[in-house]
This record gives C-alpha cells, structure tokens and sequence, in this order.
C-alpha cells in the first residue's frame, strides 16, 4: 500500500517531469497562478446544489458567498460567449454533451455527429453503448482531404433523416465547421436541434477568433474549459434558446450531476477574466499552430490539410503511417519528452495519425520561431535522425528558453501585448 510519503514522491516526480516535457497535447493547457490559487480552499469540500438554473433555490445553507460568485460567474460567461441561457454545472465537456442528447432525443432518435476516424469525439456513439440508451447514430458526411463536414452532403442527410439532434465540432477540429449551411438546411426538418461541441476550441471563441456558432445559427453550444480556454476542468453550456436550456438544466441536475465542484466557479471566471483581457493570446495560439504545421512539412513530414494552410485552430495533424502507427509514433516521442497524442485518419490520409496542439506552449511565452525549432526536433525524432535519448537535451533547452506564463497576468494588473 502506498504511503503518505510515496504519494508526495510520485507528484513531485510527475511536476518535475512534465515541467522539463515540450507538452503539444491539444487537449491540455497552463493554469495561471490566479486561477489555480481557487482549486484548493474551502470550496473543494462544500456542496451548492440548486434546482433549474435558479442561483437563489439553494438545498443547502452556507452559500452566501457562493450564489454571489457563480451569479457574477453567469454574468462573464453571457457577456463573452454572448448568450442569455447559461448553465455552469456539468463538471466536463463529456457530461455536458450527454445533458445536450438526454435533454434532444428520446428512444429510437437519430443523431448525426462526425465518426471518430474523421476526427469526432463520438459523444453519441458512446452514449448509445450503452443498453440504457437506444439512439440511432449516423456520421456526418466528411471530405478527407479539406479536413471539414461536407455541408451539401450533410444537408441532404439531415432532410433525408430528420435527426432530433445533429452536433457539430470536433477532437481534431482543424477548421471552422459549416454552421451556417447546416443551421439554414434545419427550415425543413424544425425538430431537429444544432448542437455545437466547442471543448476545443472554446478558448478561441471566447477571443473572438476561429467562429461564432451562436450568431451562426447553433441552437446550443457546449464544451470543456480546459483546452484552449485554460481555465479548471470542467464543462460549460450555453443557449439563447430559454426552453431549450430548461430541459439541458433538468438533464444536467439532477439527471448527470448533484454536487458540482463549487472550487471551479471563481477559478472559471478568473480563466474568463484573463482571456477578456489578453485577446491576442488566441491569435497566438493560431499563428504557433500554423508555423508549427509550415515547418514540419518543411521538414518532411506529412501534414494533414497542407494546402489549406494546416489548421485555423491550435491543432495540426501529421500522417505517420510511414513511420509507424500513430501509438507508436506518439510512444517514440514521449521518450524524447515530447507529448503528443496519437489520432485515427481517413483512409484517405493514411489512416495513422500524431495530434499536436500549441495552447499551453503558447500560454508559456512560445512564438513562431520557437515552432519552427521544435518542428525540428520532432522530425529528427520521428524520422529517426536522432534518437528519443539524444533529443532530450535538445527538448529540456528549448523548454528553457520559454519565458513562462503569459496572457495571464490578472495578479499584477498588467496586460499582456
């Protein structure tokens, strides 16, 4: 059995480690010091529940302090993302997008989402593994080689289908998706909802850049607050659509969660707050990905959506079945700590695929140059120049060339170009 002493020691050693890690997964970010000094005090052990989305209908006393954070919580949230329904409890971007199908669907509904091989999350699919959920569940049609949804063949399935609920966004989401063409194609089919997974790109969003699935026609939007948007781990729903969001709220509580894990609250709108005020970070983000993307193709290697200048988000994807499959390629890099996260590709991109991201690299000072040196290093790896073992080195400098924290500067008062 592990001690109290083993258990320090194997933190340390994992902060230590990764400290020293180039980190590209897509999936991950840096918390500023001002939003991880909320995730460890008297909140981590106290309950908030409330009914609907009435801040004041509180099961438990003690909230006082509570309802004023998540009220001027709900207040960031509708002025960045521009919504008027917002609900705040789903403790993941998963946990949001089940409330989004349980609140839309019922037994026998058809969803239609993007398949896992063209780079969706397959919240649906997974949900209906499950004996408790019958859904009908259809991949969006999807062209390979631009790397988005094809939106005429999409609109003709979804008149075809009628689905209940159709979800756009993606875990490789490389390209705003087609809300508009798909929200005009919905005048024929009214029951159908237009759900957008952002958990990728909500922190883009919230700077104004990548797209606006509200005001382009999405009926709701949920996602994760921990990729892009580098705020605590959790979810986040939001509408302009008051009965729509009534039943997601019912969906979320009590249906998917009681207790939500009030410490994300103020750390959430500290996340909000620095991202306001250092828009630029989001541009940066983007700008890392595309150099990244330029100077690996320099380099050699194969990167998905080339001619269409690799990504318009912070991730780019690489086509290494030439080298391997993508786990084994994403192994070979770990061991030059270099993380990274395998990915399936169409057919027609080889199948095997590498996902890299660029939100916490940026978030910790990086810029184009610092991409096109660390492209480097990652063909060297990946096509064999040198090995894991020798470009640890070269990993650990480029590491420590980095300025540390940026666009994060809410403690200081200072703002970040």
């Amino acid at each position: 059995m592990l001690s109290y002493q083993d258990f320090a020691s194997l933190v340390s050693e994992h902060e230590a480690w990764r400290a020293r890690c180039l980190n590209l997964i897509a999936a991950e970010n840096a918390l500023s010091p001002a939003v991880r000094r909320f995730l460890d005090g008297d909140l981590v052990q106290r309950y908030g529940n409330y009914a609907g989305r009435n801040l004041t209908d509180r099961r438990y006393t003690g909230n006082r302090y509570v309802q004023r954070i998540e009220v001027g919580l709900l207040e960031i949230v509708r002025e960045v993302f521009g919504a008027s329904e917002v609900e705040l409890r789903a403790i993941s971007g998963h946990v949001a997008g089940l409330a989004v199908i349980m609140a839309t669907c019922r037994p026998g509904d058809t969803v239609l989402e993007l398949a896992g091989i063209d780079g969706g999350h397959r919240l649906a699919e997974k949900a209906a593994e499950s004996p408790l959920i019958d859904l009908k569940v259809l991949p969006l049609p999807f062209d390979p080689i631009n790397y988005n949804v094809n939106a005429e063949a999409a609109c003709q399935l979804i008149a075809e289908r009628k689905p209940s609920l159709v979800i756009l966004g993606a875990s490789n989401f490389l390209f705003p998706h087609p809300v508009k063409e798909i929200a005009a194609s919905l005048a024929a089919s009214p029951r159908t909802v237009l759900a957008y997974d952002a958990s990728h790109v909500l922190g883009l969003i919230a700077c104004g850049e990548f797209q606006s699935p509200l005001p382009e026609g999405a009926h709701v939007v949920f996602g994760s607050t921990h990729k892009t948007l580098p705020g605590p781990q959790g979810g986040l729903i939001f509408s302009n659509d008051a009965r729509l969001m009534d039943a997601i709220s019912t969906a979320v509580y009590p249906g998917t969660v009681t207790n939500h894990h009030l410490m994300r609250s103020p750390a959430l709108g500290v996340a909000l707050l620095e991202m306001h005020a250092n828009k630029g970070y989001a541009r940066q983000i983007i700008r890392n990905a595309q150099t990244l993307g330029k100077s690996l193709s320099e380099q050699g290697l194969r990167v998905v959506a080339a001619h269409r200048g690799f990504t318009q988000s912070h991730t780019i994807l690489l086509q290494v079945a030439e080298y391997g499959t993508g786990r084994s390629v994403a192994a070979l890099l770990e061991e030059a700590e270099i993380m990274t996260s395998y990915a399936s590709l169409p057919d027609a991109l080889g199948k095997e695929g590498v996902r890299l991201g660029t939100a916490e690299v940026t978030r910790l000072g990086a810029r184009e140059t610092d991409m096109a040196s660390a492209a480097e290093i990652i063909a060297d790896v990946i096509q064999k120049r040198t090995s894991p073992t020798a470009a640890r080195a070269a990993v650990r400098a480029w590491v420590d060339r980095l300025p540390g924290m940026a666009y994060a500067d809410l403690l200081d008062g200072k703002s970040t170009p």
